[in-house]
């Protein structure tokens, strides 16, 4: 017993010794292949689902799914091409693909691709630059010396999109300039303003009064015109905005949605924003 537990353990020992080591990940008490493994058990058992584990598909290749929930046969960190996936699909086999990708595109990207028929698993960022994107708008900052007094901008919009190609197209380019001037066009010559100075409203018009470094300002302005922002009106802010307008018409799968939005000329605002579903069809509702 001594001597099979010295020799399983030496091969160990001579890697340890030499730099290398070897990871393990468990769950209930068995080894499984990698981290995504035991995140995927990790939340199924959370979530109180249950499931089989290392179940063979009934194919004649005798494929072993790393999971299987509900039918769904779920395969973890491994390649399985479109033509095979298809194939599944025909018989009637439902699958899924999860895995981790060793390349990512930024900060907001976790590596973890779930992914359907259909799917790739890459994601990338397509860019849209167009003079059709300018606008003007009007604003005003009450805490600020200089533009504390109402003036207005001619401003731009570039615009980026995050996601999963689909035949080899993240988006239309067509289709999303169409969204973004749409979008641009409801910007265009309107007060922008903190909506928490307002003070009365009706169908047509909107009151604002809020005190400035200069003094109280008040201002009665069309409701057709303003663009009330549960914010300052800082170019930071407009950048939220046209993110929040944008991002709801993307197709599922776009994953983020960047804008820069320049003040004038040379300076601006960019941000870059995950796209949460459910957050979108609520936006869609209102």
């Amino acid at each position: 017993m001594a001597k099979d537990l010295a020799e399983e353990l030496a091969p160990r020992l001579r890697a340890l010794s030499e730099g290398g080591y070897e990871r393990a990940y468990r769950h209930r008490g068995a080894l499984l292949p990698s981290s995504t493994h035991q995140l995927v058990a990790d939340l199924l058992d959370a979530l109180d689902i249950s499931y089989d584990r290392s179940v063979v598909v009934p194919v004649r290749d005798h494929l072993v799914a790393d999971f299987v929930v509900n039918k769904t046969y779920v395969f973890v960190g491994r390649a399985i091409d479109e033509a095979r996936l298809r194939e599944l699909a025909k018989e009637g086999i439902k699958c899924v693909v999860i895995e981790r990708e060793a390349m990512r595109t930024d900060g907001w990207d976790h590596g973890v691709r779930v992914l359907g028929l259909g799917e790739s698993g890459d994601l990338q960022t397509i860019f849209l630059d167009d003079p059709s994107f300018g606008f003007d708008y009007a604003h005003i900052l009450p805490r600020t010396q200089k533009c504390s007094v109402m003036h207005g901008h001619t401003s731009s919009v570039l615009v980026e999109l995050v996601g999963r190609p689909i035949d080899g197209m993240v988006v239309d380019f067509g289709a999303a300039k169409d969204i973004v001037r749409e979008t641009v066009r409801g910007l265009d010559h309107k007060l922008f303003i903190n909506e928490r100075y307002v003070t009365a409203r009706t169908t047509r018009s909107v009151c604002l009064s809020f005190n400035t470094v200069h003094g109280e300002f008040a201002i009665r302005a069309p409701v057709e015109t303003t663009v009330l922002l549960p914010g300052e009106a800082t170019v930071e802010n407009l950048a939220r905005e046209v993110v929040g307008r944008v991002a709801p018409r993307m197709p599922d799968n776009v994953t983020a949605v960047g804008v820069y939005v320049y003040e004038g000329l040379n300076k601006g605002s960019h941000l870059l924003a995950r796209v949460h579903r459910e957050g979108r069809n609520a936006r869609k509702k209102r």
